[in-house]
C-alpha cells in the first residue's frame, strides 16, 4: 500500500525511526546499511526479495519507520535513539507479521506449502493485515528527523 498523504481516516500518522546514532534534528535519513548482509542469512529475506513487485521500494534501499513507539523494537529497530520523522516521497505500509508467518512456513517440514509461502510474501507487499494481529512497518527512501523522542 502506498501513501502520498500521511492520513488514515482523519488521523495524521506520526512516524518513528530507531537508530544507534545520535543525529541532529533536520538530518535526512537514507538507507545506510547493507540490508542483505544483515538479513540475507534469513530465508524469508530472499522470499520477499524474489516476490517483490517491481514498483515497490526495495528493503535494501528503504528507511524503516513505524507508527507506534512500542513497535520500534518489534520491527527490528534500535532503541538507543528514537526519532519522530517525516517521510519524504512515497511511503509503503507492510505488516511484518507476514515475515513471522514466512519464518514458520519455511521451517515447516511439509513440502507442499510453496503456495502459502508465496501468498504470505504477496500479502506483505500488498499491505494486507495479518489474520492474527498486525505490526506495521513503513518503507520510504528518505525521512527527515523532526525531533528526538527518547534515548536508552
Amino acid at each position: 500500500m502506498k501513501f502520498s498523504v500521511f492520513l488514515e481516516g482523519k488521523k495524521t500518522i506520526k512516524f518513528y525511526h530507531g537508530s544507534e546514532h545520535n543525529l541532529p534534528v533536520g538530518t535526512i535519513l537514507t538507507s545506510h546499511i547493507d540490508h542483505e548482509k544483515n538479513w540475507g542469512i534469513n530465508e524469508w529475506y530472499h522470499v520477499l526479495k524474489d516476490n517483490k513487485p517491481q514498483n515497490m521500494i526495495s528493503r535494501t534501499n528503504a528507511v524503516f519507520l513505524v507508527d507506534n513507539l512500542d513497535d520500534v523494537d518489534l520491527a527490528g529497530g534500535s532503541d538507543h535513539y528514537i526519532y519522530e520523522v517525516l517521510p519524504i516521497g512515497t511511503t509503503e505500509k507492510h505488516d511484518i507479521n507476514w515475515i513471522s508467518e514466512l519464518e514458520m512456513l519455511l521451517e515447516d517440514e511439509f513440502e507442499n506449502n510453496q503456495q502459502q509461502i508465496i501468498q504470505a510474501a504477496k500479502n506483505y507487499w500488498n499491505g494486507v493485515a495479518h489474520y492474527n494481529e498486525s505490526v506495521w512497518e513503513y518503507l520510504t527512501l528518505k525521512a527527515k528527523i523532526i525531533k528526538l523522542i527518547e534515548t536508552n
